[in-house]
């Protein structure tokens, strides 16, 4: 089964007492305690509180450089400079937030009751779908549906040039299938699925496979309905929820701060100029106008869309009300090829559509910042500097271990300082410590907390697959192959896929203004 890329919904309507043997299992690991939850974060706590302490305690001064301290813990700086300016430009964007209550406000990116046509909050939803492009799903089939028989009525699904009984199995079981000879990938299929949708249905939740919808008792605030009407009576394009990773091993708990950190900081601070995931909500018609210039590739497709939305005057917007979980990687392996694309896509996008990013970044200041300022030079334009940023981490990180066992192999010298390494973890312990408080959600703190002191070596680890993903765009440019091969689309090896763009300005699709 295809796994969803970050790119990450959908609520069950259902109480719990219409969950299968599938959702009582998912809630049995969501209850699943531990002795060991807190005795573990605090012991590492103590251990690199110790490290600092005995590592600063034998360096002497001379040995000392505050360039290279500075150089060393860019990745540190940087981060906790973006982290407080998204806390802050969120809360000036929701600043006059009136009629949703503060619990509901802080989970928005908008003032979404001043964006509403009629500001008096009533719930009228009109015709929508959910759609899904599916590959080989036969293996999966009976949790796939059990997940989605909730919203059963709502379900239009395509299969992707299958070559199993994927579809057949659906359409027997009475599902909603189209079944294509054809393997699109899935913008290619959306768009061909959205042909056979019929005329009524003016708003479309694009879902991928394996994602977990949750309810209010899973999670979400509001139920899906109240979603698709808010979205329905703002006139913006699209609405991005919340996507979570589900609990499932040591690696999960990474990566569920790691999604919380993209979607409650990250979305959450862009006001209307957001960016889709692979599970978002988007207006009928501004689905297909993206889809109809889109490249049709899969890496960083949901960015894609994003682009091409907001250069035409479109709003998209966070929605962290709505909840849905998504499977991780449940291997580094897999976690490194997932990245490789993660990161491949968006240099793709990035030079492929420029000029466009441009455009978005001067209709306000801080859409500059995202998509030029940070995306563009701290993303892209100084990644070599984040490499040697981290080789001077790692050094002073076998320099602590030197210090320590007493191994005497490394050589004194300001370059290679155990200070440099100590205070690098210790800065993203607290900042860390902010984030579990401040961000993440109080059902998730414990599971997320044990990972907390050791989650700055999650965030090194990333810069072999950020490097390997850029190293496979720039080899596609200079000699037509890749360095790596990751999963998404083992095919496409050509150096750049062509951009569909509007024949004139006056061709773009105009969104509906939205009553103040």
């Amino acid at each position: 089964m295809r796994r969803m890329r970050h790119n990450p919904g959908v609520a069950r309507t259902t109480h719990a007492s219409t969950e299968g043997s599938g959702g009582a299992r998912y809630r049995e690991r969501l209850n699943i305690k531990r002795p060991w939850t807190l005795f573990a974060p605090l012991s590492v706590c103590a251990l690199l509180a110790g490290w600092i302490a005995l590592s600063a305690a034998n360096v002497q001064a001379e040995y000392y450089s505050l360039l290279i301290y500075a150089l060393a813990n860019m990745i540190v700086f940087t981060d906790a400079l973006d982290f407080g300016l998204r806390l802050y430009v969120h809360r000036r964007h929701t600043a006059v937030a009136t009629e949703l209550g503060r619990g509901e406000m802080s989970q928005l990116s908008i003032d979404l009751a001043a964006a509403r046509r009629d500001g008096t909050g009533a719930v009228t939803v009109r015709p929508y779908a959910i759609v899904a492009s599916i590959f080989n799903l036969e293996d999966h089939l009976e949790e796939f549906m059990e997940r989605l028989q909730p919203y059963r009525d709502h379900v239009w699904l395509i299969s992707d040039g299958s070559t199993d009984n994927t579809g057949k199995r659906l359409r027997q079981a009475g599902w909603r299938c189209l079944d294509d000879d054809v393997n699109r990938h899935k913008p290619g299929a959306l768009r061909r699925l959205l042909t056979a949708l019929p005329a009524r249905i003016e708003t479309v939740m694009v879902i991928d496979p394996d994602v977990r919808i949750c309810g209010r008792h899973e999670g979400s605030a509001v139920e899906l309905e109240r979603v698709v009407a808010d979205l329905q009576q703002s006139g913006a394009a699209a609405a991005c929820p919340r996507v979570a990773i589900e609990r499932d091993g040591f690696l999960g708990r990474f990566q569920a701060l790691e999604y919380t950190l993209a979607f409650v900081v990250g979305r959450r601070s862009l006001a209307d100029f957001g960016v889709t995931s692979g599970v978002s909500i988007y207006r009928r018609d501004a689905l297909e106008h993206a889809l109809a210039q889109h490249s049709l590739s899969i890496y960083a497709e949901d960015l894609e869309n994003a682009v091409i939305l907001l250069r035409d005057g479109e709003r998209i917007y966070y929605d962290g009300r709505l909840v849905v979980s998504t499977e991780g990687p449940d291997s580094l392996r897999h976690w490194f090829s997932q990245r490789v694309g993660w990161y491949y896509g968006l240099i793709r996008v990035y030079t492929q559509r420029f000029h466009e990013l441009w455009r978005i970044g001067r209709r306000a200041p801080f859409a500059m910042y995202n998509f030029i300022a940070y995306m563009g030079v701290l993303g892209l334009g100084l990644h070599l500097l984040r490499i040697v940023s981290a080789a001077l981490l790692l050094v002073s990180a076998a320099a602590i271990l030197d210090n320590l066992f007493v191994f005497d192999l490394l050589p004194n010298g300001a370059a290679i300082n155990p200070v440099y390494f100590a205070g690098a973890v210790g800065s993203y312990l607290t900042l860390g410590a902010l984030a579990l408080f401040m961000v993440v959600p109080k059902s998730e703190r414990a599971y997320i907390a044990p990972i907390v002191p050791v989650y700055f070596l999650y965030v090194l680890m990333h810069i072999a697959p950020i490097t390997v993903g850029f190293g496979n765009w720039v080899a596609l440019q200079l000699w037509g192959r890749r360095l790596y091969r990751d999963h998404y689309q083992s095919h496409e090896d050509g150096p750049a896929f062509p951009i569909k763009r509007p024949s004139s300005s006056a061709s773009a699709l105009r969104a509906p203004a939205a009553s103040p």
